[in-house]
């Protein structure tokens, strides 16, 4: 294979931040994988790799064109670390068997992360319009009811470019949060926990394991004049964060049912649970995972991608 620059699909993940290490690093560990493009859910090769390396912490993800192939993709996954790196790769060799190839290597850094972040432009979603610092110009022609987030994008992770990021934003304004507190599991960039506080929220927590993921939303509350209103905490859901009346959690569908009984106690009585990050054909199991808890009150999809919100029974 001979790649271009890559331009980054993002994961589901939107939970890690990793522009220090893209700036800093001379090379990448990557990871190189072919296969059949479509598999018989109907989803690509891309989709399946992204939600099989989704806890490795990746950071882009590159679509290979190889003239004369149809019917097999090839990609290359960027990581943050070797030993990730390697663990996805075992992952993906389990989950694919020899249908799927892979093959670890490291590239060079070239500046191909600056130049793929400053490609990406403002999106709206709903009310919300999310804005690179370098496309504010957009946000001009903004409504009175409209909100605007500014956001860094560190590779496209948490920007509102990616499905799961845009039905988690939409979510929010299914809700009233008018006086109430957002707890945003998995923060990344933050992106969240900023439109949740411009929405109406009286404060929001953003918790994420990740030190870089941190850093990337510090930037985001400053950027946005919101860190009065938005705590930011390192951790994870076995830190057990305190309760709020609105959970917002854009994490992946196998994550969502796995920690089901921590995320239902995160969420008070009466309040709303936001889910993101879930594949279509996860979405079945994750309301039955859900609703001992409550109904779910709200549902949308965008391409393969599902949003719910379930309301939690009051005592």
């Amino acid at each position: 294979m001979s790649p271009s620059p890559p331009t980054p699909v993002p994961t589901r993940s939107a939970r890690s931040s990793i522009a220090s290490k893209t700036s800093l690093a001379s090379t990448h560990p990557a990871l190189d994988v072919s296969g059949p493009d479509w598999d018989e859910g109907g989803l690509t090769l891309a989709d399946r790799i992204a939600a099989l390396v989704d806890d490795f912490t990746p950071s882009a993800i590159e679509e290979i064109a190889e003239s004369g192939e149809t019917d097999t993709a090839h990609l290359r996954v960027f990581f943050t670390s070797t030993p990730d790196r390697d663990a996805a790769q075992v992952a993906v060799a389990t989950a694919c068997g020899p249908a799927v190839r892979t093959s670890a290597t490291s590239v060079a850094d070239d500046g191909w992360a600056a130049r793929s972040q400053a490609d990406l432009r403002a999106i709206r979603v709903g009310r919300v319009i999310v804005a690179p610092p370098w496309d504010l110009a957009k946000t001009v022609a903004a409504g009175a009811d409209d909100v605007v987030v500014q956001i860094r994008p560190a590779l496209g992770f948490g920007s509102g470019h990616h499905p799961t990021t845009r039905l988690a934003l939409l979510g929010l304004q299914q809700v009233q949060l008018a006086g109430l507190d957002v707890l945003d599991l998995g923060t990344g960039s933050g992106v969240l926990a900023v439109a949740a506080v411009k929405l109406g929220a009286r404060v929001a927590v953003g918790i994420d394991r990740d030190t870089d993921a941190l850093g990337s939303a510090e930037e985001s509350l400053a950027l946005n004049g919101v860190a009065d209103h938005v705590e930011l905490r390192g951790g994870s859901l076995a830190d057990r964060p305190d309760t709020a009346h609105i959970v917002v959690a854009n994490l992946t569908g196998a994550t969502l049912i796995a920690q089901n009984q921590a995320i239902l106690a995160l969420s008070r009585p009466g309040g709303y649970l936001i889910l993101s990050g879930i594949l279509d054909t996860e979405a079945r199991a994750v309301a039955a995972a859900y609703e001992p808890g409550g109904p779910c009150v709200w549902r949308a999809a965008e391409d393969e991608w599902v949003g719910m919100i379930f309301r939690r029974r009051a005592l």
